[in-house]
C-alpha cells in the first residue's frame, strides 16, 4: 500500500470547478455582507465605506496572486495549512492551522448573531410589523449554524449542489440589482472614493484617528467580508483535478469583490438620508440600511428579495464555513496534531463528521456567550437580552458590538495568517531557485515577491488600524486573539519537544498536486513502452 493510500483520505473527484467557485463564493457570502459588514464598516468609515470595500477588493486580489502560486505545488484538505507546511517548518504551518478554524469558527459565529440578532427582527418590524421578544436571537442563530452542519457532513456533493445553484444566484442578483439602482441613483458621485473630500465629517473622523484612520476601522470590515477567500482550497482532495481549486480561487474574489463594492456604493450613496453627517448617522443607527436602500429604489418587493438572499447567504456560508474548518482540523488530526478521532471518516457519507461536529459546537458557544458578553460589558444584562423587543437599540446595539468583536477576531486571525501565506511564497521560491527566461524574468520577482510584499504591507496597516487609536470591542478582540495565538504557539511547541515526528510531516502527508504529477509520470513512461 502507498504512502499516500496508508492515511485516511476524503473521497476524489466530486468537486469540479463551478462547483469549487460556487464554495468560495458561499464562502464570503455577499448578499450578508451587503446587510452586515457594509453596515459595520459605514460605522467607522462613514462616506469612505466604498473606498474601504475597493481597497479591500484589490488587497484580497493581491491574494489571489499568493494562492494561486501556492495551490500549484499543494492541494489537500489542510488548505493554507497545507500550503504553508510546504514552504516552512511545521511550526507556522501549525500555528495558521489553528489560526485558520478560529478564525472560519469566529466568522460562523459571527454571521448569525448579526443576520439572526439584527437583520432578522428588523426585517419583520419594517415589513410586517411584527416586534419580537429579544431572546430570539438565541435558537435562530442556533439554526443558522446547526443545520448547515447537517447538510456538510451528509457528504461534499449534496453540499456542492445547493451551493453552487445559491451561490451563482446570489451574485447573480446583487450584480444586477445593483447596476439598476446606480443608474436610478440622481446623484453619483465619485467623492467617495476620495478620503481628503469630507471636511464636514471631520469630527465624526477624529475619534478613529481621523479620515484615514476611519478608513482603516472600515477596511476591517471590507476584508473580513471576503473571510470565506480560500474557501475552496480545504477541497483539494475531493477536487476532481487539483487545478479546479487554482481556477476557483481565480474568479471566486473577482466575482465576489466587484459585487461587495457595488453594493457599498449604492448603499452609500443611495441612502434616502443623504450624505452628510446627520445622513450617515441616520445610516448606521438603522439595522437594515441596505435592505431600505433596495426598498427606496427598487420597492418593498426588491427590499424583501435581498433580505430573503441574506439569509440564505448566511446559511450557505455557515456551511461552507463550518466545511472548510472541519476539513483543516481532519488534516491536522491525520498529522497527530489533533486528537486522533478528528480524523475519523463517516464510512457512508466520507466526512470528517467529528470535526465537523466539533466545529459547530465550539462556534455555537462562541457566538451565544460572546453575544451576552459582549452586552454585559456594554451595559446590557442578561435579563435585557432576553426579555427586551429584539428591535430596541439596547438588543441590537449590544448584538451589534457583538458582532464586530467576532468579526475582528476573525480580522486578526485572517491577518496573520495571510502575512505567513505571503511569507511562504517569498520562501518558497528562493528555495526552488528556478531559472527564468524572456518575459518571466519580469513576473518572477513581481509575482513571488512584490505582489505579496504589497499585500503584507496592507494587512500590516489594518491590524495598526485595529490596534491604535482604542476603540471598543475591536481592540479587545485583538488582545484576545494574540492571546490564542500564544497558546496555540506554545502548544505547538511543547508538540515540537514531545514528538518531533509528528510535526515533521505536518501538513505534506498527503499532496494532490504530487499525486497528479507522480500519475501523469507513470502514463508517459507507460506511453513509451
Amino acid at each position: 500500500m502507498s504512502k499516500a493510500e496508508s492515511v485516511p483520505r476524503l473521497k476524489r473527484g466530486v468537486v469540479g470547478t463551478l462547483e469549487a467557485v460556487g464554495q468560495e463564493i458561499a464562502a464570503m457570502a455577499p448578499a450578508c455582507d451587503t446587510v452586515a459588514f457594509i453596515t459595520s464598516a459605514a460605522a467607522f468609515a462613514f462616506v469612505l465605506t466604498p473606498l474601504a470595500f475597493l481597497i479591500a477588493m484589490l488587497t484580497m486580489y493581491l491574494e489571489v496572486n499568493t494562492l494561486y502560486h501556492l495551490s500549484r505545488r499543494h492541494a489537500s484538505a489542510g488548505g493554507y495549512y497545507g500550503y504553508i507546511s510546504t514552504a516552512f517548518n511545521p511550526i507556522p504551518a501549525a500555528v495558521s492551522g489553528f489560526l485558520y478554524v478560529l478564525y472560519q469558527v469566529a466568522s460562523t459565529a459571527a454571521i448569525p448573531v448579526y443576520v439572526a440578532g439584527v437583520v432578522l427582527p428588523g426585517v419583520l418590524k419594517y415589513f410586517f410589523g411584527i416586534t419580537l421578544p429579544g431572546w430570539v436571537w438565541i435558537p435562530f442563530i442556533l439554526t443558522f449554524i446547526i443545520v448547515p452542519i447537517l447538510l456538510a457532513m451528509v457528504g461534499i456533493r449534496p453540499q456542492m449542489k445547493y451551493i453552487r445553484y445559491a451561490a451563482l444566484g446570489e451574485v447573480a442578483f446583487l450584480g444586477i440589482t445593483a447596476l439598476i439602482i446606480i443608474l436610478k441613483i440622481p446623484h453619483n458621485t465619485l467623492q467617495v472614493f476620495n478620503p481628503f473630500a469630507w471636511p464636514q465629517f471631520a469630527s465624526l473622523f477624529a475619534p478613529n484617528g481621523g479620515a484615514i484612520g476611519s478608513l482603516g476601522l472600515g477596511m476591517i470590515f471590507g476584508i473580513t467580508s471576503f473571510i470565506g477567500y480560500g474557501g475552496s482550497a480545504p477541497l483539494g482532495e475531493e477536487a476532481k483535478s487539483s487545478k479546479s481549486i487554482t481556477k476557483a480561487l481565480i474568479f471566486g474574489v473577482l466575482i465576489v469583490g466587484i459585487v461587495l463594492v457595488e453594493e457599498a456604493y449604492v448603499s452609500v450613496v443611495g441612502w434616502p438620508g443623504g450624505l452628510t453627517p446627520a445622513g450617515m448617522e441616520s445610516f448606521v443607527n438603522n439595522p437594515i440600511p441596505g435592505i431600505v436602500v433596495y426598498s427606496t429604489y427598487l420597492t418593498l418587493a426588491g427590499g424583501f428579495i435581498l433580505a430573503l438572499f441574506a439569509f440564505n447567504s448566511a446559511f450557505s456560508d455557515s456551511v461552507a464555513m463550518q466545511s472548510n474548518a472541519g476539513r483543516v482540523y481532519f488534516a491536522m488530526a491525520r498529522d497527530g496534531l489533533l486528537p486522533k478521532s478528528f480524523s475519523e471518516v463517516h464510512p457512508k457519507y466520507v466526512t470528517p463528521i467529528k470535526s465537523l461536529a466539533f466545529i459547530a459546537i465550539t462556534a455555537s458557544i462562541f457566538s451565544i456567550v460572546g453575544g451576552f458578553t459582549i452586552a454585559y460589558f456594554a451595559g446590557v444584562s442578561p435579563s435585557q437580552m432576553l426579555t427586551l423587543p429584539a428591535t430596541s437599540p439596547q438588543v441590537y446595539g449590544a448584538l451589534s458590538d457583538a458582532f464586530d468583536f467576532l468579526t475582528t477576531i476573525a480580522l486578526v486571525g485572517l491577518v496573520v495568517t495571510h502575512l505567513m501565506l505571503n511569507t511562504a511564497v517569498i520562501t518558497l521560491y528562493r528555495k526552488l531557485k528556478e531559472r527564468h527566461y524572456g518575459f518571466n524574468l519580469l513576473l518572477h520577482p513581481l509575482q513571488h515577491y512584490v505582489l505579496p510584499a504589497i499585500a503584507t504591507g496592507i494587512f500590516i496597516y489594518v491590524l495598526y488600524a485595529s490596534i491604535w487609536p482604542p476603540v471598543y470591542p475591536v481592540t479587545q478582540a485583538v488582545i484576545f486573539t494574540f492571546v490564542y495565538i500564544g497558546i496555540m504557539l506554545a502548544y505547538t511547541l511543547n508538540v515540537w519537544k514531545k514528538r518531533p515526528d509528528i510535526l515533521k510531516k505536518a501538513g505534506t502527508r498527503v499532496n494532490i498536486v504530487e499525486e497528479e504529477l507522480q500519475e501523469a509520470a507513470r502514463k508517459n513512461n507507460d506511453s513509451k513502452k
